[in-house]
């Protein structure tokens, strides 16, 4: 007996023409957290006398234990106190160059799209540019900064087991300490680093021993952007941003970590990174571009404001995409 069915199973049939697949016009981005490294600095030119090629904060130093060690003798009653010279200033010096990114659609391309993409674009521009900043932010750090690693062992012998400690934090804190660096809120540093390391500390450290952000926000000025909880002295935030290299033992990644006291990093800004809508400048107006620029510099202002370790961690190689 013949299928006399009409069905969109039946093909060829009524259904072959009329029965089609459709697409959903809202065109959803992918997940993507835009953190930053850049929430940390906090040294920045006051009275820049004019605008130049580079601009250099001048810090001014502390006197030696030598000098407070000569206070302690009494005076003599008769004589007069020789005068010590101040400290010479250390000079820091920030280049701000030019940074951007660009990106060209056609004019055919927006009228034959069923979804408007110029958001989508500048959405896009935006992550690269703040993706950009942070990994300037963090080249800063690197460069000015010596890592610690556990063990003490040299980075390129670090493996998926050598991961980050509890001891390694108290170190790094006490180091702080022991360097008079500022807190940052309250009696707190605060640290960056990568989910993966994250993981490694609680599973160490087990969960009742962090504070969460709630327990203690409300004294204190502002709740970091993705701040997971305080542990050992540190406000905790996390950002997947943070540096991963392949430069362990075998290739095997390592991922930094940053603790900062107040004062660690400064930058010099000209202009702020910011998206950029270009002009249509070409004869027919068919190309639409949309960037962004900034110029800017960032630097190692005190480091001894500042801790970095060097780790592996127990998920090795599985960063994501």
């Amino acid at each position: 007996m013949p299928n006399e069915f009409t069905s969109i199973a039946t093909q060829p049939g009524l259904a072959t023409e009329l029965t089609q697949d459709l697409w959903d016009r809202a065109v959803r981005a992918a997940l993507r957290e835009l953190p930053t490294t850049r929430q940390f600095v906090d040294v920045r030119p006051q009275d820049p006398m004019a605008r130049g090629n580079s601009v250099t904060i001048e810090k001014f130093e502390w006197f030696g234990g030598d000098v407070v060690a000569a206070t302690l003798t009494p005076l003599n009653e008769e004589q007069d106190v020789d005068s010590v010279k101040m400290p010479k200033p250390t000079p820091v010096t920030l280049t701000p160059q030019e940074h951007g990114f660009a990106v060209t659609r056609t004019h055919l391309l927006n009228n034959k799209t069923f979804a408007p993409v110029d958001p989508q674009i500048a959405l896009s521009v935006a992550q690269v540019q703040n993706e950009a900043v942070d990994a300037l932010v963090q080249a800063a750090v690197k460069a000015g900064t010596t890592a610690v690693t556990p063990g003490g062992v040299a980075e390129n012998t670090l493996t998926n087991a050598s991961k980050i400690t509890s001891g390694l934090l108290r170190r790094a804190v006490t180091r702080l300490r022991t360097n008079k660096a500022p807190a940052r809120a309250g009696t707190f540093y605060v640290g960056q680093t990568h989910p993966h390391v994250i993981l490694d500390l609680r599973e160490e450290s087990g969960a009742g021993s962090w504070r969460v952000p709630n327990e203690y926000g409300a004294s204190q000025d502002r709740i970091w952007k993705g701040e997971v909880g305080e542990y050992e002295g540190v406000r905790w935030v996390e950002n997947a941003l943070t540096s991963v290299t392949a430069t362990g033992a075998n290739s095997a990644n390592v991922y930094n970590t940053y603790i900062f006291g107040r004062g660690g990093l400064a930058e010099a800004v000209y202009e702020e990174p910011h998206v950029v809508i270009g002009p249509e400048v070409d004869k027919l107006r068919r190309f639409r571009t949309v960037g962004w620029y900034g110029i800017l510099d960032f630097k190692v202002f005190e480091p001894k404001a500042i801790q970095r370790i060097v780790s592996g961690t127990s998920l090795g190689d599985d960063i994501g995409s």
